[in-house]
């Protein structure tokens, strides 16, 4: 009697069985599958261990991943199953460009209450992010990546190891409002106090007679960030609060059975700005200086940190005796120590006017740190034999503007990175005081994948002198960059700049051409003689287990002649 030995004999199809009857069981905002899914099953054994036989094949399927606003698309092969065992071999998952992501290994489903699980993912220059703003979308731009991951295990532990390289090119923008705005929620309900009555048996949930284990993730990931990428967080709804940071840096994850975290390395800031408008005062912008970084030595939310960035920002100075004049100020703010524990220093100087720098050179750091609140704050210098002159009433009101101008350009004008300035001061001519109004504009745009920039600023006065040209302070400040490779390491920079030298007593036009590169160097001979430094390759060592060693004959005795 064939029954009993195999009890069973089922012949299981299944045709265009949607899978958007799954997404109403996802969580919110996660994801959303489309598409259709076949497949033919053999059905043997007995009900206690059952024999499945046949294959799943999917049918114009993608996952749409609500963060990244990307569809990762499933392709039309046939998913064999033999024995129990799904084998993948090559199968690809791509997402916004061609190159795939190559799944291959096995899912043993003998034991369906236990899967063993032992998969290999490898992608190369996969681009996994690549689309606009939207609404509803956490990450936009466009990302790279090359992937190595390794999965093993069954439902009780699963071991995962991964290597992860961000790609130079890549440029994408995060939206902090969205992740704040979960977080502001859930303290609310936090909160919230309740009272329990626990004799009454009714109002408390009985404890599950069956306890969920769960699944135990033994996780080791390294991250590679490699240069020539730009990561930007927006700090608001519009593009007008941000922070744009080039760097790059060697970082690794690992997270225990336990749930235990940990995240080592460093990332280095080679260049990026952070803008910020706070109340009542003018937007300000802090450029990042080469050499800042960001080092994790285990506990991921508090990283040692050393910072450091300056932001210009033009005042008027008068001096004793003296008419006034316009220089551009420094302010520099270092950030240092850990998170938890941030040691915050300001500083103030300048590389326009000779005088001033003087004067700031012969000042203490605490009374460069008070100069640089008062400018930050008041748009002031009240240095040695200086005549402050503070405009405090109509400040307001021209940093409203100026905030609300540079808010629509960023809501309106897509593409280009457009910021206004609107000041007022005081200024001495010949002995007489007048009321003038400054004007100042600045203008950024990539293009060509973002390996051509242009900078374009310039400033106009209301009260311009007879020795100033309004015509030449539209344009004051051009410069171009072309980079000469993806990783950003060789560029080649145009530049037009008009400053002030008071020791010429005038102004001074600065053009020129220059070619920029960057390498880590551990001497000087390493630039020109890079031959020289390179590293003999390490032979490799034959495996004495002949048994996982596969040698191709054709191929060996091509070798051999």
């Amino acid at each position: 009697d064939s029954t009993a030995v195999s009890p069973m004999l089922l012949d299981f199809s299944m045709i265009h069985f949607p899978l958007s009857i799954v997404n109403p069981f996802l969580p919110p905002g996660m994801a959303r599958l489309r598409g259709m899914l076949n497949g033919e099953m053999d059905v043997t054994g007995s009900l206690s261990n059952p024999q499945f036989n046949g294959f799943v094949q999917f049918d114009s399927a993608a996952v749409r991943v609500d963060m990244l606003g990307t569809d990762f698309t499933f392709p039309d092969d046939k998913i064999p199953m033999d024995s129990n065992v799904v084998v993948f071999n090559n199968y690809a998952i791509r997402a916004v460009n061609d190159n795939p992501l190559s799944v291959n290994g096995t899912v043993n489903l003998k034991s369906i209450a236990e899967p063993l699980i032992s998969l290999k993912m490898a992608a190369k220059n996969m681009q996994i992010i690549g689309s606009s703003k939207k609404r509803g979308q956490d990450v936009y731009g466009k990302a790279y990546i090359d992937a190595n991951a390794n999965v093993k295990g069954n439902k009780k532990l699963l071991f995962v190891d991964a290597k992860l390289n961000l790609l130079s090119g890549s440029n994408f923008t995060y939206l902090l409002n969205t992740t704040a705005a979960q977080i502001n929620q859930g303290t609310d309900q936090n909160s919230v106090v309740r009272f329990v009555e626990f004799a009454d048996t009714a109002s408390i949930a009985q404890a599950d007679s069956i306890g969920n284990t769960g699944m135990a993730l033994m996780l080791n990931a390294a991250l590679t960030i490699s240069e020539g990428t730009t990561i930007n967080v927006e700090l608001s709804g519009s593009s007008q609060d941000k922070v744009q940071i080039q760097g790059a840096g060697n970082m690794t994850f690992s997270m225990s059975p336990y749930r235990s975290m940990r995240l080592t390395g460093r990332y280095n800031i080679e260049s990026g700005f952070a803008r910020y408008t706070p109340p009542l005062i003018s937007q300000k912008t802090f450029q990042f200086k080469s050499g800042s970084y960001v080092a994790f030595n285990g506990d991921i939310m508090n990283p040692i940190l050393n910072i450091h960035a300056t932001d210009q920002i033009r005042a008027n100075v008068t001096e004793e005796g003296q008419n006034s004049r316009l220089v551009n100020f420094l302010v520099g703010v270092s950030v240092t120590n850990t998170l938890a524990n941030m040691d915050v220093k300001f500083d103030l100087s300048t590389n326009d006017d000779i005088t001033v720098q003087n004067e700031l050179q012969a000042m203490s750091p605490e009374q460069r740190a008070n100069q640089a609140m008062n400018m930050l704050l008041y748009n002031v210098y009240t240095g040695p034999g200086t005549k402050a002159s503070s405009t405090m009433p109509s400040n307001p009101l021209y940093s409203f503007l100026a905030s609300k101008l540079n808010s629509w350009a960023a809501n309106s004008i897509k593409g280009v990175d457009i910021q206004f300035g609107v000041d007022q001061y005081d200024r001495t001519f010949d002995g007489s005081t007048s009321t003038a109004t400054s004007y100042s504009y600045k203008v950024s745009k990539a293009l060509f994948n973002d390996r051509f920039k242009i900078n374009v600023g310039g400033n106009y006065t209301t009260d311009a002198g007879d020795n100033e040209n309004p015509e030449q302070s539209l344009i004051n400040d051009v410069s171009m960059e072309y980079m000469l490779n993806k990783a950003g390491t060789m560029y080649i920079k145009l530049f037009r700049h008009v400053g002030y030298e008071s020791i010429l007593e005038g102004e001074v036009t600065q053009t020129g051409l220059g070619f920029v590169y960057k390498r880590k160097l551990n001497s000087l001979s390493e630039m020109f003689f890079p031959w020289r430094h390179r590293r003999p390759k390490v032979p490799e060592q034959k495996n004495s287990e002949t048994d996982t060693v596969t040698i191709n004959p054709a191929k060996n005795d091509t070798a051999n002649k």
